[in-house]
This record gives C-alpha cells, structure tokens and sequence, in this order.
C-alpha cells in the first residue's frame, strides 16, 4: 500500500488494470521466492525436496522463477509433463502422482526415465508389462517406483476432506494390499523407493499432518528398498490476509525429527518430500476487475463486475463465504472511513455467480477497480470462460519488469462486422 492505493512492488493495481485491461490476474515473482525460501528453510532436515504441484499454476513464467530456486515438479498428466519440461525442468525434478494413467501416457514417462507413484495394483502390473516391453529396445530404463497410500479417516484418524468422509474414497493402495504389490514388483523386476499420502486439502492444523506423517513411515518400514517418503499437500493458506498463516516453523521441526528416527530405522538417509501448492502460490497473485454496474435491492447493494466463475472459479467451488474466501480490497481507497456494505457478483445471468458477500468497502462507484487477493493459485488455471466470459490477461511482475503471460481478450468486432458485410454464417 502507498498513499491510499494497492501496489504490486512499483506499480500501482489500478494503472496496470487500465494498461493492459480486465479483468486481470498479475503475479509477483519476490513473493514466490519469498514463500519458497520460508518453506524450505523451515525443514531443517536433509535431504529434501520440494515438489511444487503444478496444477495450482502452470505458467511457464512462474515456473521459471520456482525452477531458479531449486524446486522440483509434482505434476498429474502427460500435458503437465510437457508443460514442466517447456519450462526448463529436467526430467529427474519431475515426478507423477495421479490416478488411472493411460497407457501411453505411461510408456511415455518409463522413456523419459520419471518417477511415478502409482494408484493402484492394476497400474503396477500395466507398468510391469509395458516395461517388459520397451526393455526388448531401450536397455536404459527406470524400474524404480513409488506407491500412493490410501490415507483416510479409516487409516490415519482424519478425514480425507474437511468435512466428514461422505464419499467413496479412491485413492491409494491400501495398506492390505502392500503384499500383492511387493509380488507384482517382484513379478515384473521393479522396486518399490517410496511412499506418497495425502488427505485434505488447505488445512491449517498441523496435527493431521503428522499423524498422516507418522503412517507414512510406518508404511514405509514394510518396504526395504525405500529411497523417499513423500507427505504430499494440503497445507493451508488462510481466507483472509489477517489470520494467522500455517505454521511451518513448528511443522517444519516435527517432520524433520519424524525424518531423522525414519532414517534410523532404515540405516541411512531418506528422501524428505512435500508438495506444496496453494500455500506457496496464493499470496503471489491477485485478481483485478472492473466496477461495471451497482444495484440497489432494498435491504443490500450488488456490486456487478466483469467476472463471473467463469473467470475466478474459487468462490464459486468452494464457497464464498468458507473455503472459497477471498479478500477483496478497493484498488485506490485503501484507507476510508465511508463504508458500505457490498455483494459482488458476476456479470452473468446465473443466480449463484457470487464472488464476495456483505463485504465491507469504501463508497465505490462504477469504474472503480477491485482487487481479489490470495488469487496466484486455482485462478486462471481453473478458468471454463463459462458462460462467455472475456479471457482475463496474466502479467508477472519482478522487481522493474512487467512481463506478459497473456493478454486480455480483445472483443473488437470481426472485420465483416466493422466494414458492414455478410458473414458466412446460414
């Protein structure tokens, strides 16, 4: 903040909002370093990685910055595979953990030589095969992998959500089944290095954590070749800027004692690996829009803005007044003492297009601009465009530089509009 408006290192929201449009997600490169550096250091244990999960926010430009830090890549997919690979990552930085793989998605990661954890026996013994196969005419290849553990409430005394387990949990081997998968490795010439667990999503208590950590390497000691234990993610990002964060230091301390007993028990190191997402991305972006209209509905005021779920599908998904909680602050009236009460809502015809409730907000008038914080995770990579949203622009600033990710979608008339002739239409 300088002088009542929101800045982005030099820059204020506003002028970036009326260069390059809305609406409008920018990201700040010292802030990811910043959250990486916090997050590394905190785990005093060695070795360790951190696997930054991708789909949080896959643009190259910030996967550039995460790369000259040091981080490593969880990615879900032979598209993210290549997207990690544009970015610069090699291969050995780059690691899978997904469900139901396809076939030649797979035989496309045993080339490449990346470590997979698998869902499933079925997806060991269709590794096995198709490494029986590629072994006929490429001698080199990586029969090394890992095994995702079914962790839930039944296994760790957490839920798998946040809320009570309600679903059919999917996910994982059980811990009944290690037997069948230490014969299927057997069967096929693998090894088993490493276990891989998660169970919630943007938890803030650490407890859960570490009694998942805790039956990570009590599955671990079933396997003698182990090379890593992998805690997996989940960790929290508050809703609002001024709760109290996610505390590393202390999580940072307990696994890393965890870690050392771990290696104890192994008679030797063990790789050390988490995947942080959210936590390391979110307060590195914010969404910015465009006061488009007000409206008066007797006992509340909607804010419309150009932008709907479409666009920002967090508030949306995970609710607007509970997980899917975002701060929203006017762009230039930091410090007011006028305040209203506003509902923002999207600029689309659908009922439950919300973006923010009963927010307190200086008096704003149309053509002002609205920043969303904590948007640099599960924004625009989780964009439909539904139902005709514009394209939001990306810009990613680092110290001077402003550097264009992509631009806002232009709605400039088609050629055959302007000079008033037919289209081909009908």
């Amino acid at each position: 903040m300088a002088n009542n408006h929101l800045k982005i290192e030099k820059f204020k929201a506003s002028e970036l909002a009326e260069e390059f449009g809305t609406p409008l997600y920018v990201y700040n490169a010292e802030q990811i370093r910043t959250a990486y550096r916090k997050i590394y250091s905190s785990i005093q244990y060695e070795p360790k990685q951190l696997h930054y999960a991708i789909m949080c926010n896959d643009r190259l430009k910030i996967l550039k910055v995460l790369r000259e830090q040091g981080s490593y890549l969880q990615i879900n997919s032979a598209k993210e595979y290549l997207i990690a690979r544009n970015a610069g990552f090699p291969n050995s930085k780059i690691s899978v953990t997904t469900t139901n793989l396809d076939k030649e998605d797979m035989a496309m990661f045993i080339k490449n030589k990346i470590q997979i954890n698998f869902d499933s026996l079925e997806e060991i013994e269709k590794y096995g095969k198709l490494l029986k196969q590629i072994k006929k005419r490429q001698t080199n290849v990586n029969n090394k992998i890992g095994i995702r553990i079914f962790a839930h409430v039944k296994a760790t005394g957490q839920y798998i959500t946040n809320k009570p387990y309600k679903f059919k949990a999917r996910v994982g081997i059980k811990r009944d089944k290690f037997d069948k998968a230490k014969n299927l490795a057997r069967r096929y010439g693998l090894k088993i290095i490493g276990v891989h667990g998660y169970i919630a999503s943007n938890m803030m208590d650490i407890k859960p954590f570490l009694k998942l950590n805790k039956y990570l390497i009590d599955c671990a000691k079933e396997f003698e070749d182990i090379e890593y234990i992998n805690f997996g993610a989940g960790f929290g990002l508050p809703p609002k800027t001024t709760d109290q964060g996610f505390d590393w230091q202390n999580y940072g301390k307990c696994v890393s004692e965890l870690m050392r007993e771990a290696s104890k028990h192994f008679a030797r190191k063990v790789n050390l690996k988490i995947e942080p997402g959210r936590s390391l991305m979110g307060d590195a972006g914010m969404l910015l829009v465009k006061v488009v209209n007000i409206k008066n509905m007797d006992d509340w005021i909607e804010l419309g803005v150009d932008c709907g779920f479409g666009v920002f599908a967090r508030p949306y998904i995970y609710g607007w007044k509970s997980g899917g909680y975002h701060d929203v602050v006017a762009a230039d009236k930091l410090i007011n003492k006028k305040i209203n009460f506003y509902t923002i809502c999207a600029n689309s015809v659908l009922q439950s297009d919300y973006l923010a409730e009963d927010r307190k907000l200086p008096k704003v008038n149309i053509g002002d601009i609205l920043a969303f914080l904590r948007a640099g995770a599960y924004g625009a990579t989780m964009m439909s465009l539904f139902p005709g949203m514009r394209k939001p622009g990306e810009i990613l600033i680092d110290k001077e530089k402003i550097m264009i990710i992509s631009k806002t979608e232009s709605l400039k008339p088609a050629e055959s509009f302007r000079s008033g002739g037919r289209d081909s239409v009908g």
